[in-house]
């Protein structure tokens, strides 16, 4: 992709420091990516098709007929929208800091990871606004799992399992299980679990199990541990932290894997204009005179959307 003007440089170096915070830093913290699966699309906005979750739940005869003949049938298909939005910042390098602090640090490089956190935030904001505006059916969990000794959280989620099963034909080994870190400490410290683990991990205390053990003894794909958080006050205001996940809620889901067709089914997905933004992210760099500076700017274009079955295709926890 050509900048837009001789003043701006791509900045291929720059992606690779993006890249490495996403691996070694950021893949632990944020969600975004797999609980909104990326896609690339060639258009700004388009209406897609959906496969329809009915193609894997009908009962035919395929019986041959008499005559010869085999019994035809149609595969049905919904559709959906998107329509791409561009979101960026810019992080500016005083050339007077910059030879002050050149022995300690590459200021280009410190500029793409902290622009890198801050864009991961604000996508996963945007995420979890999506999920809160699904308008999902609530299911209360029997028993709140503060309750250690009573509740059951492997049967609570065993119920939403079973349900998307038959709402959308898919196996467990489809599902996503999307939790925010408290609710994932009470279930750890239920007598339930702890009863369960003793036979599937054995010398491993309950307390220490991993997200990939949890959902292993779940039969799940994989369990998304929610546990971002951010400073809710503005500028020169105390600071005061949040989740961006809210705790109490979990979403179940079958989700697709990035860069799956359209033909497999999920719940929500991240359209990613390549026109615009052939990577997540784009970096570049310009020169701004005016103040001295070196300009670095990361920007991607997406939009995140749920698809037309997302209702049928996932399953809303409030552990209360």
């Amino acid at each position: 992709m050509r900048p837009e003007s001789t003043s701006v440089t791509l900045r291929r170096d720059l992606s690779e420091v993006a890249q490495e915070y996403d691996e070694k830093k950021a893949a632990g913290k944020f969600i975004s990516e797999r609980a909104c699966p990326l896609i690339e699309v060639a258009e700004a906005s388009a209406t897609y098709p959906i496969m329809n979750r009915e193609n894997f739940k009908k009962v035919d005869s395929t019986l041959r007929a008499a005559d010869g003949g085999y019994n035809r049938i149609e595969g049905t298909f919904g559709s959906g929208t998107f329509s791409c939005d561009e979101n960026g910042l810019e992080y500016r390098i005083d050339d007077r800091r910059r030879k002050r602090f050149a022995t300690f640090l590459d200021a280009e490089q410190s500029a793409t990871r902290i622009l890198r956190y801050r864009m991961h935030m604000a996508r996963e904001r945007r995420v979890q606004a999506l999920w809160a505006a699904l308008g999902l059916t609530n299911h209360n969990v029997a028993t709140a799992w503060s309750d250690s000794a009573n509740a059951k959280p492997i049967d609570d989620i065993l119920t939403g399992i079973e349900t998307l099963e038959d709402n959308c034909g898919c196996g467990r080994e489809d599902l996503t299980l999307i939790i925010p870190r408290a609710d994932f400490r009470e279930a750890l410290a239920t007598t339930q679990v702890a009863n369960k683990s003793l036979y599937t991990y054995p010398g491993i205390q309950p307390a220490m199990l991993s997200a990939v053990q949890f959902a292993a003894m779940l039969d799940i794909k994989q369990i998304l541990l929610a546990r971002s958080s951010y400073d809710s006050t503005e500028e020169g205001v105390a600071e005061s932290n949040a989740q961006v996940w809210t705790a109490g809620v979990m979403y179940l889901a079958e989700l697709a894997d990035a860069g799956d067709d359209l033909e497999v089914p999920s719940a929500v997905r991240m359209f990613l204009w390549t026109a615009d933004s052939p990577d997540l992210p784009v970096i570049e760099t310009y020169r701004d005179d005016s103040v001295r500076s070196d300009i670095v700017r990361m920007r991607e274009d997406t939009d995140e959307a749920a698809t037309a079955e997302a209702n049928l295709m996932a399953y809303q926890i409030t552990n209360t």
